[in-house]
C-alpha cells in the first residue's frame, strides 16, 4: 500500500507540472523549445551544391507544367505561376484544372463548362469559352468539344492565345462526363516521366460507346470508325490504329500486334506473338494501356523478354535480356535496369552504349541530350551523357525529380521547391 501511494504521488506531481507547462505555453509567457521549433520551420536547402533557386510552397502541387520562362503548378483548388529562373511567384487565381497549351495556361472549374486562357507572364485573361465541356492541350495547339445534345458534339481545334479555329470534326457525343482536362483517349501512357507537353500527334482516338472515333489532327477530318473485334483493344499512337489481340485457344493466349492505317484501315506491320498489354484472368484480358516514349512502345515478344517497337512501321528497334526492364525512352535513347546495373543503349543499334552502378530503386527519365538518374544510397541526382554515360555533374539531394525540361530540372521534398539548370551542374563539376 505504502508503495501504491508513492507512486500514485508522482503521477499526481508529473500531472501537475505538465498542466503547468501547457498553460505557460499555451499563453505565450514561456516556450521551452524555441530552438526545436525554429529547426523544424527552418528552410533547409534541398541539395548539394544548391539549387539556383528554392521556394517553400503553401501546398504540394498536383502537377507542374515547365513553359520557357515560367512554371505553371496545378494545386487542385488554384493555379499558380512563378519565373523559372528566380521562383517568385506571379500570380495566381481560384481554378479546379489547369494545363498548358501553346505557351499559355489554360484553366477552369470542375463540372463548369468553359475555360480560360491566360498569359503566363501577367495572368490576364486573353481568352474565354463558355460553351467547351472539355479540353485537350498541346504544346502547339487545343482541342476543345462542346455538345448540343449528348449524341451532337463538335471539335475544334484552335490556337490557343487567338481561338483562331484550325478545324473542326463532328462527333456523335464525346463519351464521357467530366468537364477538365485532358480526358483519357485511346492512346499510350508514359514509359516513366516526360518533358511537359508534346505537339499534337497527328491521329487523335476518342473512345465512344465502345468505338473508336480516329480523328486526322493534319487534315482536321474524321477517320473511319473503329469497332474492336472480340478479345481485341483498339489503341491509336504514333500515327497509326494498333489493334492487340488476345485469343483463348486450348488454354492458351494467341496474341498478336497489328499496325494499320488510319485512313484505309490496310495493315502496316504485324507481330505475331506480341503483347503491348498487360494479360489477366483465365479469358486473356487485355489490361491497362500500353507505354511508351517518343515513338517507341513497350512491347512483351514470345521469348517473354522486353522489346521496343516503331509505332510507325513495327521494327523491333530495342530487345533487351532475359533480365532486363525497360526504365524510359524518349524514342532516341532507352534505359534499361539489369541487376544492379543502369544500361544506356541507343535505338536501332545493336548493342549498349555504357552501364553504370545504381540502385535497384533509382529513378530514370530522359530528354533531349541528359539522362537524370535520381539515385539512392547515398542520396544524389546524377546527370549522364546519354551516349557515352560519362557522368556530367551531379547533386546531392533526397528530393524527387517532378519535371523537367532540356535547360534542367525541378527537386522537390513535400513543399520545398527547387531548380537547378544541367550548364550549371556541369560547370561545377
Amino acid at each position: 500500500m505504502a508503495q501504491r501511494r508513492v507512486s500514485m504521488g508522482w503521477l499526481g506531481w508529473i500531472i501537475a507540472v505538465a498542466s503547468a507547462m501547457t498553460l505557460l505555453v499555451s499563453t505565450g509567457l514561456w516556450n521551452p523549445f524555441p530552438g526545436l521549433w525554429e529547426w523544424v520551420n527552418a528552410e533547409r536547402p534541398l541539395s548539394e551544391p544548391e539549387s539556383l533557386w528554392q521556394v517553400r510552397l503553401d501546398r504540394v502541387p498536383k502537377n507542374i507544367y515547365v513553359l520557357e520562362k515560367h512554371l505553371v503548378l496545378e494545386h487542385g483548388e488554384s493555379v499558380e505561376v512563378r519565373g523559372r529562373s528566380t521562383g517568385r511567384q506571379a500570380w495566381k487565381t481560384a481554378a479546379d484544372w489547369a494545363a498548358t497549351a501553346g505557351g499559355y495556361v489554360v484553366s477552369g472549374k470542375l463540372l463548369v463548362k468553359g475555360y480560360e486562357v491566360r498569359d503566363p507572364a501577367t495572368g490576364a485573361v486573353v481568352r474565354k469559352d463558355e460553351k467547351a465541356a472539355a479540353v485537350w492541350t498541346f504544346a502547339d495547339a487545343m482541342i476543345d468539344v462542346s455538345c448540343r445534345t449528348s449524341k451532337d458534339c463538335e471539335l475544334i481545334a484552335r490556337v490557343p492565345d487567338s481561338g483562331k479555329e484550325k478545324w473542326r470534326v463532328l462527333l456523335p457525343g464525346i463519351g464521357f462526363v467530366l468537364f477538365a482536362d485532358n480526358p483519357g483517349l485511346t492512346g499510350a501512357g508514359p514509359l516513366g516521366m516526360q518533358a511537359s507537353q508534346a505537339p499534337m500527334p497527328r491521329l487523335l482516338g476518342f473512345p465512344i460507346d465502345n468505338r473508336v472515333h480516329v480523328v486526322d489532327t493534319n487534315s482536321g477530318k474524321a477517320l473511319p470508325v473503329v469497332e474492336p473485334a472480340e478479345h481485341t483493344a483498339v489503341n491509336v499512337f504514333g500515327g497509326r490504329v494498333i489493334h492487340s489481340t488476345a485469343t483463348p485457344r486450348n488454354g492458351r493466349c494467341i496474341l498478336s500486334v497489328v499496325g494499320r492505317q488510319g485512313h484505309s484501315g490496310n495493315e502496316v506491320w504485324r507481330r505475331d506473338g506480341y503483347s503491348i498489354h498487360e494479360l489477366g484472368g483465365a479469358g486473356c484480358q487485355l489490361r491497362g494501356e500500353p507505354v511508351a516514349g517518343g515513338n517507341a512502345i513497350v512491347a512483351i515478344r514470345p521469348d517473354g523478354r522486353q522489346a521496343l517497337l516503331d509505332a510507325g512501321d513495327g521494327r523491333e528497334v530495342l530487345v533487351v535480356g532475359d533480365d532486363e526492364k525497360v526504365l524510359a525512352t524518349d524514342g532516341v535513347h532507352a534505359v534499361t535496369r539489369k541487376g544492379s546495373q543502369l544500361v544506356g543503349y541507343r535505338l536501332g543499334r545493336a548493342g549498349p552504349l555504357w552501364e553504370r552502378e545504381a540502385h535497384k530503386s533509382a529513378e530514370v527519365v530522359i530528354t533531349r541530350g541528359v539522362v537524370i538518374v535520381s539515385d539512392r544510397s547515398p542520396n544524389r541526382v546524377v546527370i549522364v551523357d546519354p551516349a557515352t554515360g560519362n557522368e556530367r555533374g551531379q547533386v546531392r539531394s533526397s528530393g524527387r525529380v517532378v519535371a523537367f525540361d532540356t535547360v534542367g530540372f525541378l527537386l522537390a521534398d513535400r513543399r520545398e521547391l527547387g531548380y537547378l539548370e544541367f550548364s550549371t551542374l556541369s560547370q561545377r563539376d
